[in-house]
């Protein structure tokens, strides 16, 4: 008995189907796995209007595989500004997203590598009275860095890196004599990191360090 032609193609549908599922299934993140996460505070340095200011703020993020993702947020002031007989300091703060590499994670002393990337503002506060500005300028910030890590506990972790922030949005016309290229800087950091990063789990639930348990 001949079977109609919507029958013939449903068979060779199904057929063309498992032939399909018995290959290996690949996808773009098909190796991705999340193996730990973090949170810490930041301590930065760069300068601003011409003079180096240190910076305080704290992020987080999920480790996958060798990357991390999460978020950040910092802030930066440069001393005195006297405006309108009135003094202000000049400060810089932002948060956004952050990005990082790791390679080679479990040994003593790795390579460490991100990118801040926020949105923020410069302000010209009130020494006397932080709620007081002057004025104040949206900005928005990308900051590269690359350095080095060292383990000090399963648990907990230091990097020091160097790397150049680029600002763009400030306008003289808001604040005074200031500009985005005032505040475009080489950069140092300490990232302190505290959490998990991605050891297996060996016998009694301990952490150890070897990758191939990963």
């Amino acid at each position: 008995m001949m079977l109609p032609n919507c029958s013939l193609l449903f068979l060779s549908f199904l057929c063309l189907t498992g032939m399909l599922r018995a290959q290996t299934e690949e996808t773009i993140f098909t190796d991705a796995e999340v193996v730990g996460g973090f949170g810490g505070p930041l301590i930065t340095t760069g300068s601003g209007d011409g003079e180096y200011g240190v910076g305080f703020g704290g992020g987080g993020g999920v480790i996958v595989n060798q990357f991390f993702f999460g978020g950040f947020g910092l802030g930066e002031s440069y001393g005195r500004r006297k405006v309108d007989n009135t003094n202000y300091t000049l400060a810089l703060g932002y948060g956004g997203v952050w990005l990082g590499y790791v390679h080679n994670s479990h040994k003593l002393v790795h390579p460490y590598t991100s990118i801040k990337v926020g949105w923020g503002s410069v302000d010209l506060e009130d020494i006397d009275d932080d709620d007081d500005l002057y004025d104040s300028d949206g900005v928005f910030v990308v900051n590269p860095e690359i350095g080095v890590e060292l383990n000090l506990l399963h648990w907990f972790r230091v990097a020091a890196t160097g790397g150049y922030r680029f600002v763009t949005g400030v306008e003289d016309e808001r604040l005074p004599g200031i500009g985005s290229n005032d505040f475009n800087s080489p950069t140092f950091a300490l990232t302190f990191r505290f959490g998990a990063f991605g050891h297996g789990r060996g016998n009694g639930g301990s952490w150890d360090d070897d990758p191939d348990s990963w």
